[in-house]
């Protein structure tokens, strides 16, 4: 495989050379042309070549001989920018490493140091936890989740959860809830 992530394409070129191509005809060619270019060869056996384009075996024949002079004037060319694009990025990973060197390293010596610090050894205690903190089931102190459970209990009790009730028991709620509120409205202005 290649580190090369891209090849040129000449949309007017390839148009014209193409152009009498059929969609199948045409994608086989392109597919075998991406192989090339991520390999830099094309298999020799027709049943990897048939697999590589996408080509049922019944078609092979006649997408083959559609595509196949054009495919020996693409892998010349193909080869030539492949050539090149390998030049030019070698260039460029070189440069890069001595951007890099000439960035952080003086006379071979690091002229830079990390801005975190390493921890020597591990803490002896851990944090106390805060009190937003759910506390632990291990927490010798359980008056707080004994307290905060009493607040929460009346809540509970005023406001089942009516999505979980059967309809008979939603129905039986709705109308107590009628109830109490007429009684109330009953208390309050009479």
């Amino acid at each position: 495989m290649t580190d090369l992530a891209w090849m040129k394409v000449y949309i007017g070129t390839e148009t014209a050379q193409t152009g009498h191509l059929t969609a199948e005809e045409f994608g086989a060619y392109e597919r075998l042309r991406r192989h090339w270019w991520q390999h830099g060869s094309l298999p020799d056996d027709e049943p990897r070549l048939m697999r590589i384009s996408g080509i049922d075996p019944g078609r092979w024949q006649d997408v083959a001989n559609a595509i196949g002079p054009l495919m020996s004037e693409s892998i010349r060319r193909l080869d030539q920018e492949r050539s090149d694009a390998t030049v030019k990025r070698e260039k460029k990973v070189a440069a890069g490493h001595r951007g890099a060197e000439a960035r952080w390293r003086i006379d071979g010596k690091s002229n830079a140091s990390a801005n975190g610090t390493s921890m020597a050894e591990p803490l002896d205690t851990m944090a106390e936890p805060s009190v937003c903190q759910w506390p632990s089931a291990s927490a010798s102190d359980s008056s707080a989740l004994d307290e905060k459970e009493e607040r929460l209990e009346p809540a509970r009790v005023r406001e089942p959860n009516i999505m979980l009730m059967s309809m008979a028991e939603a129905q039986a709620h709705i109308e107590e809830q009628e109830r109490a509120k007429n009684a109330y409205a009953l208390a309050k202005g009479g």
